[in-house]
């Protein structure tokens, strides 16, 4: 009776341990953190980017402290928006944002998670149909705007603050493109106090971008459809004079 349970407990013990090794594909429990590092950066360089996320993960798993499981975790945000899986990318990165909020790589992912949201496309049938982009939900460029603002505030030194104070250009004329949008929908249909709001949100928070002029004109045209005829004259004068060029100066008279 004793040898049988001896046997039955070496045979369940024989089971447990060829399940672990089934889960340890890459033979990960055998092998350097340098190993598991240089293997998951082949992957990411020959394309394979879920493999890559799979095996920075289990360097991370196997190898949870040090400079090389740090390193993992950046790459592992950076793979995922190589693979266009720009939420799991926004999601790893905050992730390491909550898990090593003073580490100086922090700016790394609030940069990687403003890239990712910036693009963030409309999805499913919105690709399928190619729609215009002024008609996708803005809120995950505004939320990219924000990450960038606070990594220019945050890291000023940061060698990503050139191209995010770039990019946080390039979100402000794509959100005043996509009021004037709304604004053009509500003049075209006589809602005139809607496009007036529309305008004046355009010229107070995108001022400088391309969409003012054509956002003056709209509320000037609002206002006259209203019968407010002084605030047209005003809005005109305005817009003129934010378009006059000034006359060249010649010497003498």
């Amino acid at each position: 009776m004793h040898r049988i349970q001896r046997w039955a407990t070496i045979a369940l013990v024989a089971l447990f341990l060829a399940g672990c090794a089934g889960t340890d594909p890459d033979g990960a429990a055998e092998r350097s953190v340098e190993e598991l590092y240089a293997d998951a950066r082949s992957s990411l360089s020959s394309g394979n980017y879920s493999q890559a996320v799979e095996r920075f993960e289990n360097l991370v798993a196997r190898y949870p402290f040090g400079d090389h499981a740090v390193q993992s975790q950046l790459m592992i945000i950076y793979a995922h928006y190589l693979a266009g899986q720009h939420e799991s990318a926004i999601a790893a990165a905050e992730r390491f944002q909550r898990m090593h909020p003073r580490n100086e790589h922090v700016a790394y992912a609030l940069y990687m998670s403003g890239v990712a949201r910036q693009a963030q496309g409309p999805g499913g049938l919105g690709d399928l149909f190619n729609v215009d982009p002024n008609l996708r939900d803005p809120e995950p460029k505004r939320r990219a705007f924000a990450d960038f603002r606070d990594l220019t505030e945050q890291y000023p030194d940061s060698e990503y603050i050139d191209d995010a104070t770039e990019r946080m250009e390039q979100i402000r004329t794509a959100l005043a493109e996509h009021e004037l949008h709304v604004g053009r929908f509500y003049l075209e249909r006589g809602a005139y106090i809607a496009t007036a709001n529309r305008a004046r949100t355009i010229i107070a928070r995108y001022p400088g971008t391309p969409a003012v002029g054509e956002a003056m004109g709209m509320l000037a045209e609002a206002y006259r459809n209203l019968g407010l005829d002084p605030l047209d004259e005003d809005v005109e004068r305005e817009r003129r004079e934010r378009h006059e060029v000034p006359a060249p100066e010649f010497g003498g008279r």
